[in-house]
């Protein structure tokens, strides 16, 4: 499965997708958090993108906001690879794949960077806009 079908795959992503007029694809996002948590077996990616919703929720109506940040978390993560990792890893490629057991195949390659897990239950947990500093 592309990257701009992953909303139809995690299910309360759906809400934010239906913001935008085109599919947002995750690799026009920059990754901007990766968090392991060995104890909850979890792993959670925020993301950011200067693409704006064309119709944006009513919550955010009266904001200033020049971009959008959003975090994934994948539950009962197992098979978890990570080479060359370090905190400058942005641009990346992140990949979803659906397996037959009903779990995904998560892969987010980088310049001299990957990291690789087969996760559950993707969960969007948070979707806000806020003003992103101009370079």
């Amino acid at each position: 499965m592309g990257d701009s079908d992953w909303t139809l795959i995690i299910e309360s992503a759906k809400e934010v997708a239906g913001t935008y007029a085109t599919p947002l694809s995750l690799n026009d996002c920059e990754l901007s958090y990766v968090q392991i948590d060995e104890r909850g077996t979890s792993v959670t990616m925020g993301f950011e993108t200067p693409v704006l919703p064309s119709s944006p929720p009513p919550a955010w109506a009266h904001k200033s906001y020049n971009a959008v940040g959003f975090y994934v978390k994948f539950t009962r993560v197992k098979e978890l690879r990570i080479t060359g990792w370090d905190s400058s890893v942005r641009e990346a490629s992140v990949n979803l794949s659906s397996r037959d057991d009903g779990s995904l195949r998560v892969s987010v390659e980088a310049e001299g960077a990957h990291l690789d897990f087969v996760g559950s239950a993707p969960l969007l947990t948070r979707a806000h806009p806020f003003l992103r500093a101009q370079d």
